[in-house]
């Protein structure tokens, strides 16, 4: 009976123990999956909090790429009773885009002060459809723009590194080059030989106003432009480019004008000193006939040559010689020289100083200082090398 009473008495004390142990394992798994669900709670959660601080892909944006580049000027001339000027000479206006996988569009917008009337004229300097898929290395432009003749006449004012163009240029075409209407045609020509060579074709009418050699003509007589472009690496810190051209068109008076021309452009840019070091020699010469009537024809030619030294990080200076004729009168010559200090703090501004003496065998001989600042803001595509 006592023994009956033990084996009782031990049965109920491991029944307790029992119960105590498995309640303590109940809570613990009940504490462990409560932190399992509040863990997969946040989990969830997290996406959530963090999403809104991660900024949305952006799409491929359909507005074109804008930009705007002023020029404002201040000279002194020492010809004329008011000698002193301070004006705004050019602001150009550019938009530019991919029209599609084939091609790309540009105009440019230039607004400039007449500097004998006082007024400010607009004018559509550029407009042009360009192919950007065409095969055989071949390339097409429709539309209004500058003609490849030279190295000179292809650039806008503001990216000339002198701040007037040669007189060549201004004698023979206008202040600006020349424009055309029409269409363009550029051959990347398959060459074994180590260096670059680009053939190009224009055909069409000179733009709406005319040249001191070139007229947009009334018959059916258009303007042809060809050019022949050979680029060599000479190493790795200079290259040399060699090109010709050539050009038939009408003049004022009914007849035709032939032009011929080379340019020579060294450039000098060491790796190691990219951006602090650089030199640039460029000369171009040009051969003009102009048929006047049927028995008279005038020989005229005139050139330039120029160096531009970069002796620091933004600072540039430059030499240039200036031999002109006139295409219409053999008789008449002008020579200057030029020097040129720019200052270039970033690739959107630049400030230039140029001091110019200019002698003329059919007028009087002047000076002329002139400082000009160019600002550039929006997206502006690069130039041509």
């Amino acid at each position: 009976m006592k023994l009956f009473r033990i084996i009782s008495i031990l049965f109920f004390v491991l029944c307790l123990v029992g119960s105590d142990a498995i309640a303590q394992t109940d809570s613990t798994a009940v504490a462990d999956s409560l932190l399992l669900r509040q863990l997969q709670r946040s989990m969830q959660q997290a996406p959530s909090l963090i999403q809104p601080q991660l900024a949305p892909r952006a799409a491929l944006s359909m507005n074109p790429d804008v930009s705007a580049i002023g020029d404002f000027r201040s000279s002194y001339t020492s010809l004329g009773k008011r000698k002193i000027e301070t004006y705004l000479n050019e602001l150009e206006f550019q938009v530019a885009s991919v029209v599609d996988p084939y091609a790309r569009a540009e105009f440019l917008f230039s607004f400039g002060k007449d500097l004998n009337t006082g007024e400010l004229g607009i004018e559509l300097e550029v407009a042009t459809l360009t192919s950007l898929s065409l095969p055989y290395q071949l390339q097409l432009t429709l539309g209004k723009f500058k003609p490849v003749f030279g190295k000179v006449n292809i650039l806008h004012p503001h990216y000339f590194s002198f701040i007037d163009f040669p007189k060549v240029i201004n004698n023979y075409f206008d202040s600006e080059g020349m424009f055309m209407e029409g269409a363009s045609v550029s051959w990347l020509v398959p060459n074994p030989y180590d260096f670059y060579q680009e053939l190009t074709f224009e055909v069409g009418r000179v733009g709406s106003e005319p040249n001191a050699s070139l007229v947009p003509g009334e018959d059916n007589q258009l303007l042809y432009v060809g050019h022949l472009k050979n680029f060599f690496d000479l190493s790795q810190n200079s290259t040399l480019e060699i090109g010709f051209s050539g050009l038939n068109g009408p003049n004022r008076l009914g007849f035709s004008t032939s032009v011929g021309g080379i340019d020579l452009t060294y450039k000098w840019k060491p790796l190691r000193y990219n951006v602090l070091k650089s030199f640039t020699w460029q000369s171009e010469l040009l051969f003009a006939d102009m048929r006047l009537s049927d028995m008279e024809i005038v020989r005229t030619y005139g050139g330039f040559s120029l160096v531009e030294y970069q002796f620091e990080r933004r600072w540039f200076l430059g030499a240039r010689y200036d031999f002109s004729g006139f295409p219409e009168d053999g008789s008449r010559k002008e020579q200057a020289a030029s020097l040129l200090l720019r200052f270039q703090p970033t690739e959107f501004q630049i400030l230039a100083l140029e001091y110019q003496y200019t002698n003329r065998n059919y007028d009087r001989n002047f000076s002329q200082v002139v400082l000009r600042a160019i600002f550039g803001i929006g997206t502006h595509a690069a130039h041509k090398y």
